[in-house]
């Protein structure tokens, strides 16, 4: 064999190895040292991560919401995730969602555009959720942009564009395995009726109701606080998903003064056209209690006070204890906080005065002084019917009782009170689910915290379609009451992921609900 020929025989070889390397890292070649992100380092020296658009580090014309997916993904099929993706919006125009579009810095183009290999915009049909994700869904080697979306005939389901050679395209196509995390709010949004979830925002996120706000509440929606592990840097993450964007919330907060909020799926704020409470057969959600304001309602769909109601509260001001029994209701006279004794009660020193005192004393002779060296008792002033015990640590910690009722017409056909459910300023879960496939008259089940606490067989729903007093904090009975007696008050405290179903919900699911709750709510599992 002639030199020539070995030699141009070592440079096919070579060749070829180069480009399985490539084009199939690790595949076929696993020794040697690797140093920097992603796996093939060919391709990490001449296709480096961008240093100019990255965390924080974006164009000037827009902003990044860090609330969708947002992280380095390999769009251009190179083998590593290198070019870093990210939804924008036109700071010009940052509160009209309309503008949005997602976008990918590519590797390998530093100080390039960065927003050439993108999306069209929300107004232009783009698609997108805050159930977003990238993943190579179709297996070509490319991340693709995927997001949970409402399709029609009402279902939701991940749907995916696909990363092309210059962008991404503009048809979606069906995820079939989605991930884990995916797949869960799948399960959630398994017949979803409405579902606010109050982390940033307030928007029914099963597109069904629009809200009227009183008393100007409020949720901050771009101060997104993430979980202390999900701070993201560009040696430590790549894609991000749903688990590493986990926002601690506080839910929505009602002041219990004037504050509440009125749902409706059609422009007079009424229940007809996509929501009907008669085919409402589950109601979740997580609240806590600020204050037990006097019967006020957490949820409560009707026609006014006494009309077509199904609502949840609680009952008075909460449950008395023993020592807080002294007294029915405050003085309203008061402003002392309560009628009661304003200093030491008890036995008081006084003169000792019998009747050969009183002669001794009436005749001016030998005036009679007595001390026998009594004391007054320093016993604990009457308690107020109040919870300010409660806020100061005392033991006997307030409580009170939920109280469920569904109206129909003026009738009162359900009744059912769940004692001690509610613990002052500690979250509860609560879901009222029916348990069986009866139409008519199902059972009912009520959870707390994940346990069942009431069940009741033949249970009567809600009859009719129409209801146009819906609301979420506020009394339906608050206007009929009397405004000098016993008057129902608005709700103080938080919700967060309120949800109604058009079919049960099953013991996994409440479980799965209250998994996902606690995470967002900073609570330990």
């Amino acid at each position: 064999m002639s030199w020539d020929v070995l030699l141009f025989t070592i440079v096919i070889i070579l060749f070829i190895i180069l480009g399985l390397d490539i084009w199939n890292p690790l595949a076929y070649f696993k020794e040697g040292f690797m140093t920097g992100p992603g796996d093939n380092q060919f391709l990490f020296a001449y296709f480096p991560r961008r240093g100019d658009i990255s965390f924080a580090l974006d164009d000037s014309a827009y902003y990044q919401d860090n609330r969708h997916v947002m992280g380095y993904a390999d769009v251009q099929g190179l083998g590593v995730n290198h070019d870093f993706c990210r939804m924008l919006v036109p700071k010009k125009n940052s509160k009209d969602e309309s503008s949005m579009f997602f976008a990918c810095a590519l590797a390998g183009t530093e100080n390039l555009d960065s927003i050439s290999f993108r999306t069209p915009t929300v107004k232009d049909g783009f698609q997108t959720s805050r159930d977003d994700y990238m993943r190579d869904s179709d297996d070509d080697g490319k991340s693709d942009y995927c997001a949970v979306v409402r399709v029609p005939g009402g279902a939701f389901e991940p749907q995916c564009y696909r990363a092309l050679t210059t962008s991404f395209d503009t048809k979606q196509y069906l995820d079939t395995k989605p991930p884990k995390d995916i797949a869960d709010v799948i399960y959630f949004y398994e017949g979803i009726m409405f579902w606010f979830r109050f982390i940033d925002d307030m928007k029914d996120y099963a597109e069904n109701l629009t809200t009227y706000i009183s008393g100007k509440i409020e949720i901050d929606e771009f101060d997104v606080k993430l979980m202390p592990s999900q701070f993201m840097n560009s040696e430590k993450h790549d894609t991000t998903d749903l688990k590493d964007r986990i926002e601690v919330t506080e839910g929505i907060k009602f002041n219990g003064t004037n504050q509440f909020i009125r749902l409706g799926d059609s422009p007079d704020m009424s229940f007809g056209k996509k929501i009907s409470l008669p085919t409402m057969k589950a109601i979740s959600f997580w609240v806590k209690f600020d204050e037990f304001t006097n019967n006020a309602h957490i949820i409560d769909f009707g026609n006014g006070a006494g009309m077509d109601n199904v609502f949840i509260g609680i009952v008075g001001r909460g449950d008395p204890s023993m020592n807080d029994a002294s007294t029915l209701r405050r003085n309203p006279c008061d402003t002392y906080e309560q009628g009661g004794p304003k200093s030491k009660s008890g036995p008081q020193s006084v003169e000792v005065m019998t009747p050969q005192e009183l002669m001794l004393s009436t005749a001016n002779v030998d005036k009679f002084i007595y001390d026998a060296g009594i004391t007054s008792k320093d016993l604990d002033r009457i308690r107020p019917f109040s919870n300010d015990n409660a806020e100061k640590g005392d033991a006997h910690t307030k409580f009170a009782t939920l109280i469920y009722e569904v109206w129909n017409g003026k009738l009162r056909m359900e009744h059912i009170n769940v004692l001690k459910a509610f613990k002052l300023k500690k979250w509860t879960h609560c879901c009222f689910t029916t348990a069986s496939n009866d139409a008519i008259r199902p059972s009912l089940q009520i959870y707390i915290d994940g346990d069942m606490v009431a069940e009741k067989a033949g249970t009567h729903l809600p009859q009719s379609p129409n209801t146009t007093n819906n609301y979420l904090g506020k009394n339906n009975w608050m206007s009929d009451s009397s405004q000098y007696e016993n008057k129902p008050e608005l709700f103080k405290g938080s919700l967060f992921d309120v949800r109604g179903y058009m079919q049960p919900m099953s013991r996994k699911k409440i479980e799965k609900t209250i998994e996902w709750g606690k995470a967002r709510l900073g609570l330990k599992k």
